[in-house]
């Protein structure tokens, strides 16, 4: 009697831990299955068994996302026991989206005002002509704003699709771009380099790294470059500073001219509603090439909601 007792609390313990071990594997393959690549089978060690997670695709739903169905088998035998080791399986629906942000404009500020003095260019036209990437060439607007003001002087150039679009908040901000910036600005969201700026002269052109800073940076035309630039708190650029690829900021600032970004640029995600003065001969045109390519490293899951489930 006691060791039919003591059996059914290991098989008990035993059922419960996998099941612990099946979800944990969910979670971790969300979290680090990131960039246009995946596996299709992986097995992550965890709580002392193992975590078999499958990623079926099911579905395109649109250009930028792909539904996929998840499953992950938890595995755990107490090894003081002996016998066949217990088995849970659980099941989630996730969609892949192939973009770190949806584009909406050249520039997107989601809280604080922006100013575009004489002789600044804020182009949404796309800079890339038809046949340079594989995505189709597409014009956005010149101007997103969340809850600020737009300051347009005599004598700045915009074109698109149209100058300027309000939506009132920085979440609305977020919802149309479809940017989880506090995902991408948890430490735990895996970038090519952290805290530094790589060595450019060592990497091809086409290469896109992802880079984040967590606190403040100030950049100058010696710290030029390419690829996804993350800036949790204040990105300040000085004269002659170009980027090719996109620029998201807490705050951007630019207290001289003569500045380019070539894809895209997204500030005020700090949410404190910093004022961006972009100066005479700065010039943030869109690239769709360059845009796409930078974000796609960031491609990754997002669970459906409701979807979850345990099965056999």
């Amino acid at each position: 009697m006691v060791l039919n007792e003591a059996v059914l609390s290991v098989h008990t313990k035993e059922t419960q831990t996998a099941l612990s071990i099946a979800r944990a594997g969910l979670r971790m393959y969300m979290g680090k299955q990131m960039g246009v690549e995946h596996d299709d089978i992986i097995t992550y060690p965890l709580e002392g068994g193992d975590a078999v997670v499958t990623a079926r695709r099911v579905a395109e739903v649109d250009g930028h996302e792909t539904l996929y169905l998840l499953s992950s088998e938890g595995v755990y035998a107490d090894p003081t026991f002996e016998g066949s080791p217990a088995r849970r399986t659980v099941y989630q629906y996730v969609k892949k989206r192939g973009v770190v942000l949806d584009h909406m404009a050249a520039l997107t500020q989601a809280t604080g005002g922006v100013r575009l003095r004489s002789g600044t260019n804020t182009y949404g036209d796309d800079g890339a002509s038809s046949g340079d990437c594989e995505q189709p060439q597409a014009n956005l607007m010149s101007v997103l704003m969340g809850s600020g003001s737009l300051e347009i002087d005599k004598g700045a150039n915009l074109n698109g699709t149209s100058e300027s679009l309000t939506v009132g908040s920085k979440q609305a901000v977020l919802d149309s771009l479809n940017l989880d910036w506090d995902l991408i600005t948890n430490p735990s969201f895996a970038v090519d380099y952290e805290d530094e700026l790589p060595d450019y002269g060592t990497l091809p052109y086409d290469s896109f790294p992802t880079v984040r800073f967590n606190g403040s940076l100030t950049l100058d035309k010696n710290d030029e470059g390419w690829g996804l630039l993350i800036v949790k708190q204040t990105l300040t650029v000085e004269d002659g500073w170009w980027w090719d690829g996109m620029v998201l900021a807490g705050h951007l600032v630019t207290p001289n001219n003569q500045i380019w970004i070539t894809g895209l640029a997204v500030a005020g995600l700090d949410g404190l509603g910093g004022y961006t003065d972009i100066r005479d001969k700065t010039e943030i045109k869109y690239h769709r090439c360059y845009a796409y390519k930078a974000g796609e490293k960031l491609s990754h899951f997002v669970p459906v909601g409701g979807t979850w489930w345990e099965g056999m």
